[in-house]
């Protein structure tokens, strides 16, 4: 069997670090911005980490839609006006679409996203 040579080695994986490396910059997922004191809501940091481990890669890294329904539009909050039902949608999932998380996120870890989405991403 032929030996692949190092400096083939050293090729792939700089061509594998640049596409790593692009595709991370093009699907970060919006900055928390700090308040008028230049305070950053914890849970809003918390948020963001759980939309781009869980949420992101359905509903696109800032809301726009994917696989997953947009959720940047607004229309998050006016299908569901109180947060109890979209904490039942996010942990019991809905339909064959949506995922049920229960075993993934605690109701604080639905919540802190929930305000992310309606807080940062609209």
């Amino acid at each position: 069997m032929p030996r692949i040579s190092l400096r083939y080695k050293q090729i792939i994986l700089a061509i594998v670090l640049l596409m790593t490396s692009v595709s991370c910059g093009v699907s970060a997922s919006p900055e928390v911005q700090p308040d008028e004191n230049g305070s950053v809501d914890p849970e809003l940091i918390l948020g963001r980490e759980i939309w781009g481990i869980h949420c992101s890669s359905c509903h696109g890294a800032s809301g726009q839609g994917g696989r997953g329904k947009k959720l940047n539009n607004g229309d998050l909050a006016i299908n569901y006006p109180d947060q109890t039902s979209l904490i039942s949608v996010i942990q019991n999932g809905k339909g064959q679409g949506m995922p049920a998380f229960s075993s993934k996120l605690t109701i604080d870890e639905t919540k802190a996203v929930i305000n992310y989405i309606l807080d940062v991403l609209n």
